[in-house]
């Protein structure tokens, strides 16, 4: 399951790209979520190699041009990659991550 959601966002993030001002791609980002794969699709519970991960990538995107990056990156891939609403909801909050934006796949990363 890892390789072909792996493979579907290579895709998407290939025709999204990476902003010029960007820390990561997108495909890097996700690449470096993998280990929340199976929280986010609603296959396990939260792990914590996956809240280091998430902290390790929330600790990267330290302006506001990182997190707008990353919020669109999420916002266009997550529904496609079987992520769901609910879980990346309550990732920050199980895994002790303050981040200054809530996650949520509708939100208006302009703003």
């Amino acid at each position: 399951m890892a390789s072909s959601i792996l493979v579907l966002a290579m895709i998407i993030f290939t025709i999204i790209g990476r902003p010029a001002n960007a820390v990561l791609s997108c495909t890097e980002a996700i690449t470096r979520l993998l280990p929340c794969e199976t929280y986010l699709t609603g296959f396990s519970d939260i792990t914590v190699p996956c809240c280091e991960a998430a902290a390790s990538l929330n600790q990267q995107a330290t302006t506001k041009d990182d997190r707008k990056a990353l919020c669109q990156c999420f916002e266009k891939a997550g529904p496609g990659l079987g992520v769901k609403d609910d879980r990346a909801k309550q990732l920050p909050q199980l895994c002790n991550i303050n981040v200054p934006v809530p996650i949520d796949l509708s939100v208006n990363c302009d703003t």
